[in-house]
Order: structure tokens, then C-alpha cells, then sequence
């Protein structure tokens, strides 16, 4: 890709500051970069102000490191043999230039995002699993990581920078797959990262108070007119029939749109939710309503709120044209990683990673498996460090409420002492609240928490989810909660005399 040939596709605004565009055209580019840390000769360096720091502060070290071609929304100061191109606001010619550098991948995709506070991850990867499954090849973007295939990327943010995006459905594109779902968080709509995107389907899941901070949005309006933006970007809708908020939303839609949830008025909606639970897993079932038509379907994953995200997913299946039949025995054996997980590891207790961090989705997660009547809740959590002391407290609080056992270990300490932080949050531990012991080191807690095991007991491990490391003073040292715990079993399968070919599966 030439610089003229990026610049004319892209379609953005720009004046030449310094340099001859035609004395570049013979150079190809490799990539554009905005990290100043990528830069390289054969690379374009993009000038984005952030938060807290700027890339335009950037551009001399860029230079150093070979770079001659710059986008900047203002002239820098650099060496007569540099091209600068300026514009408006970088931010928001990035997308356009990303889209055109990787030669419009989205035209070659069916898109699906989905906006929301909460579900976006579980619905997301309810589609993807269930399309795969039944043979129609969906990538996905988001909280978990880039994934196609057998492959998975790390994201940094769950909607990654517009560059990130591009170079990902270009990667499906290649590999075969026929769409991508992607969350897509309120920053990354006020951030420009999917400016230019069209959607085949825009989902709405559900507002509640968040993201509200000097950093984020300085109010909730902020934060709920961030999230309507989509809908200005898509060509159908699926909103919530169930959140406070969904009209404003329906009245934001400017393409055909859809309801689903619960509510007798929604055209995709679940009837007769029923919980079951065997010896080793918990789930839901329900009927699936779409018209005239009438569907059973059983999911592996616990609680109301998975059956109201089952629902969308059925919509967006059903909205594809997938086959029916395929598609509810696909989705009865999707999982989603670190969401309400449950391991294949034992054959009479039950074991389930979540990411729930908060009070909020901790308390969500323990009432929802008090419901299933478990022997025991044994729940082995942490808090971060760093930020967000206050849910130190509010996880003491609802753990002790709420759980059978609590077993306090490290979570991401990042550059706090970790036995100040567990200690912190035993120290919020009353009289009446439920047993707890304090493990520091995760990996010894997590065994601890399998070894007191016993049969009917539900196991939590929450904080970690999808993640497989510990963030400790700016590290990232691998740590593989699922990995940990399915070898586990294995050795005590071995030492109980069961052989693996001899275990059940759900």
C-alpha cells in the first residue's frame, strides 16, 4: 500500500505540512503505527492524543527509529526529509485509514456489535460459538481477545484501538470466517475506534450506572448518549424489551429493529424459564418465541440473566438464516471462557471460573447459584490492586452474606502489597458472616479450595475469568486458573483409580 493510494481509498481531509506526497508514492508501507515503541522505517506513525499522553510528543523519538511518514493534527517540528500530513483530528482518521490500508475487510464480513453495561462478553460468544458450531464461521473481538478459528489475540481494551479492529476482520476475511461479532464499549464510540464501521446488526443489552469518571464519561447522559451512537451505525437492531432504557434506544435506531427478552411484547422472547442442574453442571431451559414459531431450548449456563442473553443470540442466529436444528444443539453446548464457566473436571461437584470482580456481578453470581440448592458455595476471590479499593469492602460484604466459605487470595495486586490487600478485605469479616481463611499465594488457594472439596459442593473461582496471568508490579506472570484446576482433577481421578476414559461428560 502507497502513502496516494492509502490517502485516496481512506477518503479523509488532510493538507501536506512538509514534504513532496508524489517523492513518497514509490515507497510501500508495512503498517501504520501509533505506539511510537512499533515504529519503523517502513511504517506511517500516527500522532493520537490521549488521555494522558500525547503521540505528537512522540514524533522525535519516531523519527530516531527510522519513521519519515507522519500523521499529525498539527506541522511538526522535524528534519527536511519527513512527509507530514495534517488533519483535523487523527483519532478519527485512523478508522478510515486502518479500513483502507487492509483493503475494506468489513465488506467481506457479516459485523454484529453489541453495546451495553453488562452481557456484551456472554453474548458476544453465545453467537460465535453456536455460528462455529453450526458450521458458519464467526470470529469475535472483545474482553476475551480477538479469535478465529483456532486462534486467539490478545486485546488490550475490549473494543481495541480502530487499527486493531481492521487488521482482525482482515484476519478473518483470510481464514475463511463468514462474520465477526465484536463488543463495542461507549469509549470506543466517543474514542472514534469504529468510525466508519457499518454493522449488519447493532444489539443493545442493558444500561445500569458505570464508567462515569474523570477519564470516562463525566456523567451518566454522557455515558448512555455514548452508547446510542450505534444505532446510527447499523442496518438492523436488536434492543432489550426489558431495560428502563429501551425505548430511548428503540428512538435512536434509524434502520428495521427487533425486540427480545422476556417481556410478552418482544418479538424474540423466552418463556417457562426453568433451572436444571446435574451432578457436575448447571443450566437453563426455556421456550424460545419467535412469531408463530415455538422452540425448547437448554443452555449449560446458570440463571436468568444467561437465558435473556441466550434470547439475542437466538435473534442474531435466526436473523443469519442458520438452521434451527443445528442451531439449538449448538448453543446447548456453547460456553463462554471466564463467564459463568464450568469445568468437565469432576463427576460430582461442581466447578465454575467467572470474571466477577465487583459487587454487583458477585453478588449476581451467588444468588444465581444459591438458587440451584448447592450442598456448599465455596468462593475463592480477590480484589485488584492499585484502584477500586472500595470493593474491597462490598466483596467481603456479599461473600460473607452469600457463601458457604470464602477462601481471600491475590488478584492483579499490580504495585500494592498483596497481603495488605487480603488482608483489607478479612478485616471487613464479622462474627456473623460465613468461615473465611486468607491464602496469599492464588495457586495455593485455589488448591486448598479443591482439596476441601466434597460432592454437591459448588466451587467459584472468581476474579480471574478468561485471564491467564497475575499483574504483579507492571508483570504479567502467567497464571492459568482453568489450567490449575484441570490438573488437578486429573491427579485425583488417578489416585481414585478412575480412568479418563471412563469419565462422563455432561
Amino acid at each position: 500500500m502507497t502513502i496516494t493510494k492509502l490517502l485516496c481509498e481512506s477518503g479523509i481531509a488532510y493538507t501536506v505540512s512538509q514534504g513532496d506526497l508524489t517523492a513518497w508514492d514509490g515507497i510501500a508501507l508495512s503498517a501504520l503505527v501509533y505506539d511510537s515503541r512499533r515504529a519503523s522505517a517502513d511504517s506511517a506513525f500516527v500522532c493520537l492524543p490521549g488521555v494522558r499522553v500525547d503521540g505528537h510528543d512522540f514524533a522525535d523519538a519516531v523519527y530516531e527509529a527510522g519513521c519519515r511518514i507522519f500523521f499529525a493534527e498539527h506541522p511538526l517540528d522535524l528534519p527536511a526529509d519527513t512527509l507530514v500530513i495534517v488533519c483535523d483530528d487523527t483519532r478519527a482518521s485512523l478508522p478510515c485509514l486502518s479500513d483502507a490500508f487492509f483493503d475494506h475487510p468489513q465488506r467481506e464480513l457479516t459485523l454484529i456489535g453489541v453495546t451495553g453495561t453488562k452481557g456484551k462478553t456472554t453474548i458476544v460468544n453465545l453467537i460465535a460459538s453456536a455460528a462455529n458450531d453450526a458450521g458458519f464461521g464467526c470470529g469475535t473481538i472483545g474482553t476475551i481477545g480477538i479469535t478465529y478459528g483456532d486462534t486467539l489475540l490478545p486485546t488490550v481494551n475490549s473494543t481495541p484501538e480502530s487499527y486493531e479492529i481492521h487488521r482482525a476482520l482482515r484476519l478473518m476475511a483470510d481464514a475463511g470466517m463468514k462474520a465477526a461479532a465484536m463488543e463495542v464499549s461507549s469509549l470506543a464510540l466517543v474514542r472514534h475506534r469504529v468510525d466508519g464501521i457499518r454493522f449488519d446488526i447493532g444489539i443493545f443489552t442493558n444500561l445500569t450506572e458505570d464508567h462515569v469518571s474523570p477519564i470516562e464519561h463525566p456523567d451518566f447522559d454522557d455515558y448512555k448518549q455514548a452508547k446510542m451512537r450505534l444505532f446510527s451505525m447499523c442496518d438492523f437492531a436488536l434492543i432489550s424489551a426489558d431495560d428502563a432504557h429501551s425505548p430511548d434506544f428503540l428512538a435512536a435506531c434509524r434502520c428495521p429493529r427487533e425486540t427480545y427478552g422476556f417481556a410478552e411484547a418482544a418479538d424474540h422472547r423466552a418463556e417457562h424459564i426453568t433451572p436444571w442442574k446435574s451432578d457436575t453442571a448447571l443450566g437453563i431451559s426455556f421456550d424460545y418465541l419467535h412469531g408463530d414459531d415455538r422452540k425448547a431450548v437448554s443452555i449449560k449456563l446458570p440463571g436468568d440473566c444467561n437465558a435473556h442473553n441466550a434470547v439475542c443470540a437466538l435473534a442474531v442466529l435466526s436473523h443469519l438464516g442458520l438452521d434451527g436444528t443445528a442451531v439449538l444443539s449448538a448453543l446447548s453446548r456453547a460456553t463462554v471462557p471466564g463467564r459463568m464457566e464450568m469445568l468437565d473436571a469432576f463427576d460430582d461437584r461442581t466447578v465454575i471460573i467467572d470474571y466477577a470482580h465487583n459487587e454487583m456481578s458477585m453478588r449476581s453470581l451467588l444468588e444465581t447459584v444459591r438458587t440451584y440448592h448447592p450442598r456448599r458455595i465455596i468462593c475463592v476471590f480477590g480484589s485488584i490492586g492499585d484502584r477500586a479499593q472500595n470493593r474491597r469492602r462490598e466483596l467481603a460484604l456479599v461473600t460473607g452474606d452469600l457463601a458457604d466459605y470464602a477462601i481471600i487470595t491475590t488478584d492483579n495486586p499490580g504495585y500494592e502489597d498483596p497481603e495488605a490487600i487480603v488482608s483489607e478485605i478479612a478485616s471487613y469479616y464479622t462474627d456473623d458472616m460465613c468461615p473465611h481463611t486468607v491464602i496469599v499465594d492464588r495457586e495455593a488457594a485455589v488448591l486448598h479450595a479443591l482439596s476441601m472439596a466434597r460432592p454437591g459442593d459448588v466451587l467459584l473461582f472468581c476474579g480471574k475469568g478468561h485471564e491467564t496471568y497475575q499483574l504483579v508490579r507492571g508483570i504479567h506472570i502467567p497464571f492459568s486458573e482453568k489450567a490449575l484446576i484441570l490438573a488437578y482433577a486429573k491427579e485425583h481421578r488417578r489416585s481414585v483409580g478412575i480412568l479418563e476414559t471412563e469419565k462422563v461428560t455432561v
